[in-house]
């Protein structure tokens, strides 16, 4: 009996990191799936915590955060039952564009780094000319 309570309890010290992350992930994904979210990491707005919780749960992105800084705007999307998010640095003129190459969610790849469309630039500018409700 007390092997296999060590055992559970192993089991549950592996699993808590993931799990916790993986919560939060899901508990606030219906309100950013699709959208442009802006980024500000000095208020904490939602967009900035969609980011720290994308960081969390998956470590190729966290990993390319610190290296890159944070982007002005992200964009999660689902493509073929996998979760994907784009990293807009608008000053930088580039996206980022991760997208889970398998159950895994730090499976994340970059699959895509380009400049913005001509349509990006203008909604984006757009948005960030809008006041906060």
């Amino acid at each position: 009996m007390k092997r296999y309570s060590i055992w559970i309890l192993a089991l549950m010290l592996l699993v808590m990191p993931i799990g916790c992350a993986w919560l939060d992930y899901q508990e606030t994904k219906l309100h950013s799936g699709s959208l442009y979210l802006p980024v500000d990491a000095e208020n904490q707005n939602f967009g900035y915590q969609r980011l720290m919780i994308n960081s969390r749960y998956r470590e190729p992105v966290n990993t390319f955060l610190q290296t890159h800084g944070f982007p002005e705007f992200i964009y999660e999307y689902n493509k073929a039952a996998r979760e994907g998010i784009r990293l807009f640095y608008l000053k930088d003129n580039q996206v980022f564009d991760f997208l889970e190459q398998g159950l895994s969610p730090n499976s994340a790849t970059l699959i895509d780094q380009r400049a913005l469309t001509s349509f990006e630039k203008a909604y984006l500018k757009e948005l960030q000319g809008r006041q906060p409700l």
